[in-house]
């Protein structure tokens, strides 16, 4: 498996200030030193694969977010619409989805020389 150092840590310290815990607090949740944390924040570090297990699990994260990374994926926005939607339940996923279309749609004709 290839992590992405400075990505994983963008991804981690995000959902660690979503969920407003500290630092110290992760690293208890963890089952890891405050350390090893602050390094993988910092980008001075890989996750071992347990470590990287848990952080996905715990914050319900995908796990191509650090392993494929791309230029959305870094992006806060992105990260924060990628964890509400896994809490949606299937009627709710089907109005985000049908909005999401209905807005590119109408993005793709304003942009369309007429």
């Amino acid at each position: 498996m290839v992590l992405h150092p400075k990505q994983f840590g963008i991804v981690l310290k995000n959902a660690r200030m979503d969920k407003r815990l500290t630092q110290a607090e992760l690293a208890e949740i963890l089952d890891i030193s405050l350390p090893y944390l602050k390094d993988l924040e910092r980008f001075r570090n890989n996750p071992s694969y347990e470590v990287f297990e848990r952080v996905i699990r715990y914050f319900n994260l995908s796990a191509d977010t650090v392993i494929y990374p791309n230029q959305n994926q870094a992006d806060n926005t992105y990260q924060k619409i990628g964890r509400l939607l896994t809490t949606c339940d299937e009627g709710q996923l089907k109005v985000i989805l049908a909005t999401t279309e209905a807005l590119l749609s109408e993005s793709e004709k304003i942009s369309e020389p007429e």
